[in-house]
């Protein structure tokens, strides 16, 4: 099988992988170094694009991680300033999941171990009071059992473990991870236990035994929408809205400034959805969608009569042969793993 991962959005020092830093309006295919040059196309499926400020990792099936844009604070765990395109990071572990917040990284090995870098000064490292981590170094966790999931935003990141035990640590000023301190240091178990959850700017979403708690600041009174849905299956969060999908029926409540706010509510099947910081994407088996903020190209271009950076309704950016495996989407950018097709 061939891969290749389309990319567009606001390319900040190069975090798209396209060996330059001026944002894309439209699909292109991010580039990867190879020992025998460099190559668009993947023998090893992408599983995963976690995304930064200014900075992207790629996680392959493999335990393989490739990294472009900043490392200025040592996020890409090297000590180049930038990489330009997608480069093979050297690192002593497997990793099975990975995360990534303004200015840091969050590694999780095939071994449930926890290694961070990058700049934190609200915690977001799990390091203590260190502020900068330049190659990944390892946490000390409270609990030492199998990581399900793990979640960022911004500052703050949270780690689900398989009994249902979560721990965050990062900024808590907005009290969106527990009513405490307004920092925690170091990985600090959550009073909830949760089957879902996500981290929006200023707040964190959870589902407890069937209902659904808003933690942090509501500044758009979305706490009280969610008393009104029912069973879910999922949940995402944008940095001012929360998106729901509940037997096929996508919800979302929160900031609509710039058409964040899902304009279409019943989802097919099979499709994938993907939430960026303030846009979203819904793929089929051959099409990708994006609404929402589209200021820096990440909506792709508009589709119908309309003009500025507001996508309030589902803008096709992708319609091609090769077929849709992901859609991921981060600060202000869009990727898209697709599975090539021969002679397509």
């Amino acid at each position: 099988m061939t891969y290749r991962i389309y990319v567009c959005g606001s390319n900040g020092n190069f975090q798209l992988g396209l060996d330059d830093n001026e944002d894309r309006h439209q699909l292109e295919c991010a580039q990867f170094q190879f020992e025998l040059g460099r190559t668009v196309d993947l023998d090893i499926r992408p599983v995963k694009v976690a995304c930064g400020g200014n900075h992207t990792l790629v996680l392959l099936e493999n335990g393989q991680v490739y990294g472009a844009g900043s490392s200025r604070y040592g996020q890409l765990g090297c000590f180049q300033e930038s990489l330009p395109i997608f480069q093979k990071l050297n690192l002593p572990f497997k990793v099975k999941d990975v995360v990534a917040g303004w200015n840091y990284t969050v590694f999780i090995s095939a071994y449930d171990e926890v290694y961070t870098c990058g700049q934190g000064f609200t915690g977001e490292l799990g390091l203590g009071k260190i502020h900068l981590q330049s190659l990944p170094a390892k946490i000390e966790l409270p609990y030492n059992g199998r990581i399900i999931k793990a979640g960022s935003s911004l500052h703050n990141v949270v780690l689900q473990f398989e009994n249902g035990e979560l721990y965050g640590f990062g900024n808590n000023k907005k009290g969106q991870l527990l009513d405490g301190p307004k920092v925690l240091w170091t990985p600090t178990r959550l009073a909830i236990c949760a089957r879902e959850f996500a981290l929006a700017r200023d707040f964190a979403v959870f589902s407890c035994d069937g209902k659904l708690l808003l933690q942090g600041k509501d500044q758009y009174g979305i706490a009280e929408r969610l008393q009104t849905v029912g069973k879910i299956d999922r949940i995402w969060a944008m940095w001012s809205s929360v998106h729901l999908l509940s037997s096929r029926q996508l919800i979302s409540f929160g900031n609509n400034s710039h058409g964040q706010l899902a304009p279409v509510t019943t989802i097919g099947t099979p499709a994938k959805i993907a939430i960026g910081s303030e846009h979203g994407l819904l793929a089929e088996k051959f099409k990708v969608f994006a609404w929402g903020w589209g200021e820096h190209g990440n909506c792709g271009r508009h589709q119908k009569e309309k003009s500025g950076v507001r996508f309030d309704y589902m803008n096709e950016i992708y319609t091609e042969q090769h077929v849709v495996e992901d859609v991921f989407a981060g600060c202000a950018t869009t990727w898209v793993v697709v599975r090539c097709r021969e002679n397509a």
